[in-house]
Formats: C-alpha cells, structure tokens, sequence
C-alpha cells in the first residue's frame, strides 16, 4: 500500500468516525506532501484550468488528495440544449461547476475506504434553511434522497453497497409553513469512479 493510499484511509477512517458520531469536519487534504503546488500539477498529465473547479480540486489536496489527477480536461454541461456548467473527471471522482445554484456552486464527489463522499458551496448569494440531497448507483437506481441542514454549503458521505459509481445532486430549500421551496432547483451531478 502507498504511503498516499494509507493517509487517504486513514483520514477517510477519522473523518468517518466523526460523521458517525453526529459531529461535522471538513473534507481534509488526503496528504500532506513537501511538493509545492506547481510540482504537484506537474505529476498530472492533465491540467485543471476552470478557476472554479481548480480551486476545489485544490483544496481537496490537489494531485495528491482525494480526487487525484484530472483524467479528462474541461467539459461544458448542457441542460435542454442550454449551458449550464463545466465538469472535469479525476481518478477518483468528479467536480462540477453549476452556477445556477449560485456563481461560485460547485459539486465534488468522490470514493474511498468503502464510502462514497459528496460535498459542495458555495450557494451564496443564496442561503437555505435544509439541502435535499440525492443519489444514485447500481444497487440504487431509483435513488435515496436525505434532507440535510442549511446554510451555503454542505458534505454528505454514503456507504457503498456497489462497486459502480455513485451519482449526487443537491438542492437548496427554504422551509415554510406550507413546505419546501427550492427556488434555484438541482444542481448539475457530480460522480465518484468505480471501485
């Protein structure tokens, strides 16, 4: 096992033992390494060049963290033949860029030690009372939704049950008296790679 294979389980153990316990933590950086930030994009083969889609992908640990390299560049994501956003794919995951749900929303979701992660923010200019947040996989088709608290962003982490991928959206919703109301809709998806 690699010394970035073992910090990423044991982070990934600590992290879920927190979230167990009903606590919250931040999604950590997997490694720490004495590589500076140019010498860890030049281990990738692939560049990270959408700003926001770097910027998470950088504070998740970069080359070394839990995403790993970029496998494909930049997509543009179309909803109904309409932009909607950019996408690139990692070794372990993807990160998403969907500024309908506000200008700097972005989605990440990735896979590690038996868990599916999924986190993302920020919603400003817009702040929620709850997040509904939904996923799919093979074991799940017609998948799981979990209402979650509020504010401008958020993490979720499922138990795997597949070796495929697992995909999430999230939506922001205000609470009322007559129910939910999810003004600005889903985000666009983030999925993890295949075990």
């Amino acid at each position: 096992m690699t010394k970035l294979s073992l910090n990423r389980r044991l982070t990934g153990v600590v992290l879920g033992s927190l979230l167990a316990l009903g606590g919250t933590a931040a999604v950590p950086a997997a490694a720490q390494t004495d590589a500076t930030p140019s010498q860890a994009r030049a281990a990738c083969s692939i560049s990270v060049t959408e700003p926001h889609i770097y910027k998470r992908w950088d504070a998740l640990g970069g080359a070394d963290g839990w995403l790993g390299c970029p496998t494909t560049g930049t997509r543009d994501v179309y909803l109904n033949n309409v932009y909607a956003g950019k996408r690139q794919y990692f070794d372990y995951g993807t990160v998403t860029w969907s500024p309908r749900q506000g200008r700097n929303m972005v989605v990440a979701a990735w896979q590690d030690g038996g868990y599916a992660y999924f986190n993302w923010g920020t919603t400003s200019p817009y702040s929620y009372d709850r997040f509904l947040v939904r996923w799919t996989s093979a074991a799940d088709p017609n998948g799981t939704q979990r209402e979650v608290g509020g504010g401008t962003s958020g993490r979720v982490r499922v138990r795997q049950q597949t070796t495929g991928a697992y995909t999430f959206r999230v939506e922001g919703c205000d609470v009322g008296v007559f129910g939910h109301s999810c003004r600005q809709g889903w985000t666009l998806s983030a999925t993890t790679q295949p075990s």
